[in-house]
């Protein structure tokens, strides 16, 4: 199997639909970051808690409920992590080129 060269930046996103969380991933793959994806709170704290490095970025998906939203912010400020809060709307050229700003500044 071919894995596209990374830029060395690692991102988690968190999710609840299983199709998204994986679609997104492969995008951000194709772009070279290194993504890995949760689809629980109790996931991504156990990810946050023991990753090495650690994720510079967490993106959420619309999916994510209001109160987990709130969580996941308050994590993120406490570890020092850039937080990216995706829209249902949001396309894939738009997602990654934010992403690319947050990550790389280009």
């Amino acid at each position: 199997m071919f894995a596209p060269p990374t830029n060395g930046y690692r991102i988690l996103i968190y999710g609840w639909d299983p199709a998204l969380l994986e679609t997104r991933r492969l995008l951000l793959a194709s772009a070279g970051f290194e993504a890995s994806a949760v689809s629980s709170i109790q996931e991504l704290r156990q990810r946050l808690r023991w990753a090495e490095p650690p994720y510079q970025l967490i993106i959420l998906c619309h999916t994510v409920p209001t109160e987990e939203r709130i969580e996941s912010r308050k994590l993120a400020e406490k570890m020092g992590i850039g937080l990216y809060q995706l829209d249902f709307l949001e396309t894939p050229p738009r997602f990654i080129g934010t992403v690319s700003e947050m990550t790389l500044g280009s």
